[in-house]
């Protein structure tokens, strides 16, 4: 699917890259290229859940840290 933006009249070169660099930001084109950069074999479930907890329980830490003034 390619993104076309097309220069309006009366408009500066420096406006339609800031355009075209938004709707690359809006498409999401960006994040799916880095994420496909390097390549991540598939987590069965027990490995999905294990990284779900341990991101929690790294959240939960920080926000006591945070929380206490260590951070």
């Amino acid at each position: 699917m390619p993104l076309v933006v097309k220069r309006r009249s009366n408009e500066n070169n420096s406006r339609v890259v800031h355009r075209f660099n938004r709707e690359i930001r809006k498409s999401g084109i960006i994040n799916e290229a880095r994420q496909r950069r390097f390549y991540q074999k598939p987590l069965n479930e027990s490995g999905k859940k294990k990284k779900a907890l341990r991101k929690k329980e790294l959240k939960e830490e920080y926000d006591r840290k945070r929380k206490l003034g260590e951070i």
